[in-house]
């Protein structure tokens, strides 16, 4: 049975994950020196933003996913490395912006976990306080899978950028191997990802949330 209140809630959670995620490599690109993301305003936390520069990937996909209980949504951020400041090797500096985004969401994670320990603790019978507790809940689950899913390495996920930042240049044929055989791996990913990422999902969600109950207490 379709739950508005629930769509909204999941809505939003993707909207907010995604908004944070391209914030990330946004900003920590502009701190490198590159001025490309803030040329673009991409260097804000608004949502309009992504969702103006990737209207289907930013708006339509989570709509979708909201009324689906499938949430999912991408966007992209303009950088170019050329640009960064001289002192900043190529490599470190992709690396450092590439795991911003995961990263990222792994904090808003941590952060959503505790909200939702600390609004079930107060307790309320508030439609608005029980949608707060939805979206805390929600954002702990969808962030924490979107860290891990960003970092399978295959591109054009995250996970194949840093690979390349760190391994040696020996290692290019595998990078153009799976660059060659990206959508079939993409194909898998969406097939048995979920699957496979789960339990290491609810291990880092039940952590977190332990360790909220542990200090809110």
């Amino acid at each position: 049975m379709f739950d508005l209140r629930t769509a909204l809630v999941s809505f939003a959670a993707i909207v907010i994950s995604l908004t944070v995620h391209e914030f990330a490599h946004a900003f920590v690109a502009d701190r490198l020196g590159d001025p490309t993301p803030a040329s673009y305003g991409r260097v804000t936390l608004n949502p309009l933003v992504i969702m103006r520069a990737h209207p289907m990937g930013a708006l339509v996909m989570p709509i979708l996913g909201a009324l689906t209980g499938f949430l999912f949504g991408w966007a992209s951020t303009p950088v170019n490395l050329s640009r960064v400041d001289r002192k900043w090797k190529l490599r470190t500096a992709n690396l450092l912006i590439t795991a911003a985004g995961p990263l990222s969401n792994l904090l808003l994670a941590f952060i959503s976990s505790f909200l939702f320990v600390f609004l079930i603790r107060i307790g309320s019978s508030s439609p608005v306080w029980q949608a707060l507790e939805s979206l805390a809940g929600t954002l702990v689950l969808a962030n924490i899978f979107l860290c891990f899913f960003n970092l399978l390495p295959v591109p054009p996920l995250d996970g194949f950028s840093v690979l390349q930042s760190i391994l040696p240049s020996s290692c290019d044929k595998y990078f153009a191997f799976v660059a060659q055989h990206q959508l079939m791996m993409m194909l898998v990913i969406f097939y048995a990802g979920g699957r496979l990422l789960s339990p290491l999902v609810f291990l880092v969600k039940r952590g977190f949330e332990a360790l909220a109950v542990m200090v809110i207490m």
